[in-house]
């Protein structure tokens, strides 16, 4: 595209009487199916990437990776002014890059996860939660990112992702209330409940709890956290249920609990 544009910008710069500059273009860039990069490949501006969650420095070091080759080989995370000082013309590669929107997303999570600074991403989260209609407190977003960063790739992602910490009541998959309804998961429970209200919960207290109950009723290790994931998370799958009891407060845990329990009547 821009070798036929610079014969008609030289003859701007020549008509206007400027001097006329050396000319340097990026390659072109393609979406993953290597077709020329459109609308149809996904989010065409920086708002709809901000919007999805991606980090303004994750955004800016991906695009400055596409057709431009750093000289430390094997490095791809920089900070602006390392990008700015690594820059050379002679470093642009003249093959058309790929975006890559899974690229994009990996360095986005290595950026939540070891770039941010906590309070940082705390800043970057909280819109994002407000947008979802969750109003909780600063300090108390601090401390589930602080636990928890290292689970999502992008701030939407982590909104979905980190839901069990936010919401008042959650509301449980197919899948988790089959794993409510089986035999042993109100024994679980209720053991659970009762060892529970022997002191505050933290990660360590819960393992110690989720072992005695394991013991007690002669389980398999599986039953006893699937149980207790089920009933504090409404899925199968997520943050661990240990991290769930050393950040939300006990008695929100003990509601949650007691509640399933109420719910299998």
């Amino acid at each position: 595209d821009h070798i036929p544009n610079t014969p008609k910008q030289i003859l701007i710069y020549e008509a206007l009487g400027f001097e006329i500059p050396e000319f340097a273009h990026l390659p072109v860039i393609l979406g993953e199916d290597r077709s020329k990069l459109s609308k149809r490949h996904g989010a065409v501006s920086v708002r709809n990437y901000r919007e999805e969650g991606y980090l303004p420095e994750a955004l800016f070091n991906f695009l400055c990776l596409l057709g431009w080759s750093p000289p430390e080989e094997g490095k791809e995370i920089f900070s602006k002014d390392e990008l700015i000082q690594l820059f050379r013309l002679e470093d642009v590669n003249s093959s058309p890059a790929v975006f890559s929107k899974e690229k994009l997303r990996w360095m986005n999570g290595v950026y939540i996860r070891e770039v941010l600074s906590l309070d940082r991403l705390v800043e970057e989260f909280m819109p994002f939660l407000q947008r979802a209609g969750y109003e909780v407190d600063r300090e108390y977003v601090k401390k589930v990112l602080e636990r928890t960063r290292d689970s999502f790739e992008t701030l939407l992602d982590g909104v979905e992702r980190l839901k069990p910490f936010f919401v008042e009541e959650i509301s449980y998959s197919e899948q988790a209330m089959a794993v409510l309804e089986n035999e042993h998961s109100r024994e679980v429970l209720e053991l659970f409940l009762q060892k529970a209200q022997e002191g505050e919960l933290n990660a360590t207290r819960v393992k110690e709890i989720a072992k005695e109950i394991q013991k007690e009723l002669n389980l398999k290790a599986k039953d006893v956290w699937h149980a207790l994931r089920a009933c504090l998370t409404g899925e199968l799958e997520g943050v661990g249920v240990d991290i769930i009891c050393d950040v939300m407060p006990t008695e929100k845990v003990l509601e949650r609990v007691a509640r399933a329990l109420r719910l299998l009547g």
